[in-house]
């Protein structure tokens, strides 16, 4: 198997017909037919439906597409990795934040690296940790910051800091008590995270603690998406931010503490089985200062420090 290979796979995939994609790579279509034949057949597999209307991969060509994708880019960044290897750091760097954390620090991190990484261009991705693992294993993304409290075989996690949940309830609601139990959490009803997500299942663990089912009337994956329907009256809603003045348009929001409280921790993830480039490397401290300086300027509440350790592999 050869670059080739792949390159001239993704570009079908990408084009949806061997007809297309032979006009965009300068290559004469029965030979291109012959190059994936003879591919699926060195593989043992089927990697493409064919059809009159054009072509699409079975489930080996999408896991197959998804590698291919993460070699060819890697390759490409090949010269910048050896520049960044023997001088400034340089090349694109895939960072992935959850929904909550990138309202925050996306903003500040982006900022922060054009002034002091200027030949580093961030690749920002957004999901929780557990949507965006792939992603990590695949080393599609170098580095993520999410919540994530179970350590995971592939990875490696550096605990930077532990996050309180809070109820947060539409500004018109009224007699908002500034403390609730998990059983009148029960009561109202919530807008939650879709599963699969980390922070559901410590929801889900919590709920299940107090012998009690949460009133969930809709559930949704980014935090802008939960505070619009808090905001239009639809539900309340858990989340991971007990402060709103840095969201406009939702600074009224009113949060109330859970008790007993319910923590996610915050952690930096990388792939345990790839080391980071100089790029990676150098975006990744970048990242750690600014979630330092952002958490000496929270409000006191909001965050609970845990050590700041070296990175451990997930057993």
């Amino acid at each position: 198997m050869q670059l080739r290979h792949l390159r001239y796979f993704v570009s079908i995939v990408d084009a949806g017909s061997f007809c297309r994609a032979a006009a965009t790579i300068h290559v004469a279509q029965p030979a291109l037919s012959q190059q994936i034949a003879g591919l699926e057949a060195r593989l043992g597999a089927t990697l493409l439906h064919r059809s009159a209307r054009g072509v699409c991969p079975t489930r080996a060509g999408k896991a197959f597409y998804r590698e291919a994708v993460s070699i060819l880019e890697r390759i490409e960044q090949l010269r910048g990795i050896i520049r960044s290897a023997e001088g400034e750091p340089e090349g694109s760097v895939g960072v992935g934040m959850s929904s909550t954390l990138a309202v925050s620090l996306a903003a500040t991190l982006v900022g922060a690296c054009r002034t002091a990484l200027p030949k580093v261009t961030l690749r920002l991705v957004t999901g929780d940790f557990l949507r965006i693992r792939s992603l990590v294993e695949s080393h599609s993304l170098d580095v993520c910051m999410v919540f994530e409290d179970t350590p995971t075989l592939g990875v490696s996690r550096k605990p930077l800091f532990r996050q309180r949940l809070y109820l947060v309830q539409p500004a018109n609601t009224e007699d908002v008590a500034p403390c609730v139990s998990l059983e009148e959490l029960a009561a109202l009803p919530l807008v939650l995270p879709a599963r699969p997500h980390m922070m559901r299942d410590a929801l889900d663990r919590a709920f299940g603690v107090a012998g009690v089912l949460p009133n969930c009337v809709a559930e949704v994956d980014t935090l802008y998406s939960v505070l619009s329907l808090v905001k239009a009256g639809v539900a309340s809603a858990i989340v991971p931010k007990g402060d709103f003045s840095d969201i406009p348009g939702h600074e009224a929001l009113r949060p109330a503490v859970i008790d007993p409280p319910i923590h996610l921790t915050a952690c930096l993830i990388s792939s345990a089985n790839m080391p980071l480039t100089s790029a990676a490397e150098a975006a990744s401290a970048l990242l750690v200062t600014q979630i330092e300086k952002h958490l000496s300027e929270a409000r006191p509440f909001e965050w609970e420090r845990v050590p700041i350790q070296s990175l451990s592999r997930g057993e």
